[in-house]
């Protein structure tokens, strides 16, 4: 009996190496310097299937360097002519990937700066071998005290604007060193993005297709308040900000294009289309404009906003009632705060819409056109 469960946990772990061996590693790089041949090196002598170094355009300065590590064992440079940016580097090592190495476990991602030590790189990937269900994260402590403020602060920030949007609180938004699962990057290549915002757009997306993502630390290494880094603060963070409220962007756009439909509609429909002696005119106009505006903003927010397929018949109802719960939630606060402030009644409904205008994105999101 203890032969055959020594027997058993020999082939476990053979398997195990074997998983091991079948983990490919890619690291984008633009203009590098010995660090990455470092780091290249060490990775060169563990277990892994490959190397893949993305050469994203990088002056003839860096050509040692990569023809240094293309002479390594079990290592690949891919190049391109142009800088084209980190996003399009990963995306291009992951074509490769899926092309040469389609039965490999998965790809575990590194930086070229130094900033990954061998040890992480490691557990990554066997994280991502004990569950290749799910991305993994090699998170950064941004509590440290080697940490320059700006990157603690953005990071931090961009950790809670993020668990705020989508759900999940992540330590690491941007951290470089992730593992990747092979049966997710067919996905992955579809999102947008060719620079820094492409990351980011990943953890969207794992979170849009209920992709899990995990979590573990790694040591926090920045050389020279990491000047090597590429990443333009500016530019990079408008970018990512703007993917992770990109949905609540297109929500105010659509109901500000349907406010102004409905205002359209009922004005047509009130001076030109229905009768002046009418008795009903105005609310006639009204219920007819409400009601079309209400379903255009319906299908808007149901396949452009928040890109829910099927189930229309169930999501209409969740839609218009809450909107009639809405309207009466807005008309009994209106009446009671104007009563309890004596403030005007329009002021405290613009103040009450605009509160419940926000909380309408997030039950939308969650509960009418949740996926």
């Amino acid at each position: 009996m203890k032969k055959s469960q020594a027997a058993k946990r020999r082939e476990r772990l053979r398997k195990q190496a074997n998983k091991a061996m079948n983990i490919v590693i890619m690291i984008p790089a633009l203009n590098p310097d010995e660090k990455l041949t470092n780091y290249v090196r060490q990775l060169a002598t563990e277990n892994f299937r490959e190397i893949v170094v993305i050469n994203d355009g990088s002056s003839q300065k860096s050509d040692g360097i990569f023809d240094e590590i293309a002479a390594m064992e079990h290592c690949t440079v891919l190049r391109h002519e142009v800088n084209r940016g980190k996003g399009r580097a990963l995306k291009t090592g992951m074509e490769y990937v899926l092309k040469h190495s389609p039965d490999c476990t998965g790809i575990v991602t590194g930086d070229a700066d130094g900033q990954h030590r061998l040890k992480d790189t490691l557990r990554v990937a066997k994280e991502l071998i004990r569950d290749d269900s799910r991305l993994v994260l090699g998170a950064r402590n941004f509590n440290s005290k080697n940490i320059p403020a700006r990157s603690s602060f953005g990071n931090k920030v961009t950790s809670w604007v993020f668990a705020f949007m989508f759900g999940q609180k992540l330590m690491d938004t941007q951290t470089g060193l992730r593992g990747i699962p092979l049966t997710i990057v067919p996905s992955m290549l579809k999102i947008s993005g060719e620079r820094f915002e492409y990351e980011m757009n990943m953890l969207i997306e794992c979170r849009r297709q209920r992709i899990g993502i995990y979590e573990i630390p790694i040591d926090t290494v920045y050389i020279d308040e990491n000047s090597s880094s590429h990443f333009n603060p500016v530019i990079d963070s408008i970018k990512i900000y703007w993917l992770i409220f990109r949905s609540f962007f297109s929500f105010i756009f659509t109901s500000v294009g349907c406010t102004l439909l409905d205002l359209l509609l009922f004005t047509l429909l009130a001076r030109l289309v229905i009768p002046s002696d009418f008795r009903y005119r105005i609310l006639l106009a009204t219920a007819v404009a409400r009601v079309i505006s209400a379903t255009v903003n319906f299908i808007v927010n149901k396949n452009v906003v928040f890109h829910k397929k099927g189930h229309i018949v169930s999501s209409a109802v969740k839609y218009f009632c809450l909107a009639v719960v809405q309207m009466l939630i807005s008309a009994k606060s209106v009446e009671f705060f104007a009563g309890l402030l004596g403030w005007h009644e329009t002021i405290v409904k613009a103040i009450v819409d605009t509160i419940l205008f926000i909380f309408n994105y997030f039950i939308q999101k969650k509960f009418v056109f949740k996926k």
